[in-house]
């Protein structure tokens, strides 16, 4: 079973179920970071703004001298699948770059109860901000995991069910990023059509790791499931069997085109990477200095 790319336009139809979304809209934000959102009520909302809040307010600094490793995982679209991935992709991130203290986690929710900042627009920007002004440009790293399902115009989805709809266009990371003075990063993303990431944030100071190329689909995001074939493969397969930020990817191409052929999957998602020579200097640093 394939995963579900639905073609992702800033405007939903936020009360009817995803099979009723797939047809072409168009974007009424014109390509801009941004939603179309129906209020949570009081208790939610502030609920959200102060899981927010503390997670900004619990960042710490960086230390002078010393190389600091951020983190930002995001899952976009509140199929639980994407929330159990985030969790799962963030402490294994966490421990591998010893990023404790320095890691936020945002969430579309999808799992019952809501204990994650919200994927808004709004707190994406926020969270990268706030790392922004806390690490140093020139000698700190930041990490960004999203997974959620994807268009075939290249952006990434958020979605709440029956509240928010938006899209993450790979040039609005990329504007993100640059106007917040973030120099140093990995940029991880699990979805379809997610090499569409690369172009856009290519150079020396970034590595850009994709689920698949720019014009196809990725699999295995059914909700019943703890990971995507990507984020299984990369994590569980990589990281965690001992495997570095740039050999993973190997590792995870090798077994998401053996799970596909398996299943007969096609076509292949084929997944990309771009490797910036800075970017996969300060990768190493991180690695070895633990």
């Amino acid at each position: 079973m394939t995963r579900i790319c639905l073609l992702v336009a800033a405007v939903f139809a936020l009360a009817l179920p995803a099979s009723a979304q797939q047809q072409p809209q168009q974007d009424p934000l014109r390509g801009q970071l941004g939603s179309i959102a129906i209020a949570p009520p009081p208790a939610e909302a502030a609920h959200l703004a102060k899981m927010m809040g503390d997670s900004l307010a619990a960042l710490q600094p960086q230390r002078p001298g010393q190389q600091d490793v951020y983190l930002l995982v995001a899952s976009l679209w509140s199929d639980p699948v994407f929330e159990r991935e985030a969790t799962q992709a963030e402490a294994i991130l966490r421990q591998h770059l010893h990023a404790d203290g320095r890691s936020i986690l945002l969430s579309a929710g999808g799992q019952g109860e809501r204990t994650h900042p919200a994927a808004s627009p709004e707190n994406l920007s926020a969270a990268v901000g706030q790392i922004a002004s806390l690490m140093d440009p020139n000698e700190d790293l930041l990490v960004i995991f999203l997974t959620t399902h994807g268009s075939p115009d290249g952006s990434a989805a958020l979605r709440e069910h029956n509240r928010m709809g938006g899209a993450l266009h790979p040039a609005n990371l990329a504007d993100m990023l640059r106007s917040s003075g973030v120099r140093n990063r990995v940029v991880i993303v699990s979805a379809c059509f997610s090499g569409a990431f690369i172009a856009p944030l290519a150079d020396d100071n970034t590595i850009v790791i994709a689920a698949a190329q720019s014009d196809r689909t990725s699999f295995g995001c059914q909700p019943e499931r703890d990971w995507t074939f990507f984020g299984d493969a990369y994590f569980n397969h990589g990281l965690s069997a001992g495997g570095t930020i740039l050999n993973s990817f190997d590792t995870a191409k090798t077994w998401v085109e053996r799970w596909e052929h398996e299943q007969n999957l096609t076509p292949p998602s084929n997944p990309q990477r771009f490797v910036g020579a800075h970017a996969a200097e300060m990768v190493r640093h991180a690695e070895q200095q633990h």
